[in-house]
């Protein structure tokens, strides 16, 4: 979702087309077996063709026998790359002209790139209503109530959860008790939402209301985009270094753009531009 944002606000400042290359990331992923769904979204992209993605997996192929160039941009006679070094906002990319075909490869997870464009892309990334009842009734519990999603993402299925946080930080039980203590303060009647991959024993080691409500696939909440409907229901959001549960936040600002919200995101996510800047860091 990164990736479509930052391409979509650069091609709308430019007014030139964006593709999408739905497969080569995808047959190279061994480690997590990820599919691309973004299709399920209101996106405006085309497939990218044979001869565009011929010319990344030259460039790639070239790259393994070619000394690894550290400049962002990389010309070819084929066309550029801009391939993210560093996991930080890159201004260069921001204002660059593009005049012949060009790839971007990378995360890119800042918001930084396609802030100027926030309205639109909530509209095309937003999901669409989903078709269980189950999720509906949820969803609509959620949205008429003081609704916190926390969103944990463990990283059970890496060998180096670490990895995956700025620095190796990973946050603890009392990290995330911290922000709850911060969220929960002289409120009251708020309503906790736990989305998580798995229901975990780690959840027994924070402080959670009695009424708690999990939201993972042991309650049979297992489709992914219709998950993501869910958090953009929920009106207050924490959550650990997770793309995934950021978009839950950042979408859940369309539909509650008219009420206070509360956000609390972990401050180590890898891109160090990677959260907005009016969310509350933990």
């Amino acid at each position: 979702m990164f990736q479509y944002a930052t391409g979509r606000a650069l091609a709308l400042d430019r007014n030139i087309g964006l593709a999408l290359d739905n497969w080569s990331g995808f047959v190279r992923d061994k480690a997590y077996r990820r599919n691309y769904e973004l299709n399920s979204l209101s996106i405006f992209s085309i497939p990218v063709s044979l001869s565009e993605r011929a010319a990344l997996w030259l460039y790639r192929a070239t790259n393994r026998s070619l000394s690894t160039a550290t400049e962002m941009r990389q010309s070819r006679w084929y066309g550029d790359f801009y391939v993210e070094r560093d996991f930080v906002f890159h201004p260069d990319l921001a204002a660059s002209t593009f005049s012949r075909l060009t790839w971007l490869i990378g995360y890119w997870q800042s918001p930084k790139y396609f802030q100027n464009h926030r309205a639109l892309l909530q509209v095309e990334l937003m999901p669409k209503r989903p078709n269980s009842q189950k999720f509906r009734e949820l969803g609509q519990y959620m949205q008429g109530s003081e609704s916190v999603a926390l969103g944990v993402r463990l990283y059970e299925e890496s060998k180096n959860p670490e990895s995956h946080s700025h620095l190796g930080r990973i946050k603890t039980t009392n990290d995330i008790n911290g922000a709850i203590k911060r969220l929960t303060a002289g409120r009251q009647h708020l309503q906790f939402f736990v989305f998580c991959t798995h229901h975990s024993i780690f959840f027994e080691q924070l402080d959670l209301p009695k009424n708690v409500i999990f939201v993972t696939p042991e309650n049979g909440y297992t489709d992914s985009v219709d998950c993501m409907w869910l958090l953009a229901q929920c009106k207050h959001h924490i959550f650990t270094n997770s793309s995934y549960y950021w978009w839950g936040a950042w979408l859940s600002e369309a539909i509650h753009k008219k009420e206070e919200q509360l956000v609390y995101a972990a401050d180590n996510f890898i891109n160090t531009d990677g959260l907005c800047d009016y969310w509350q860091r933990f």
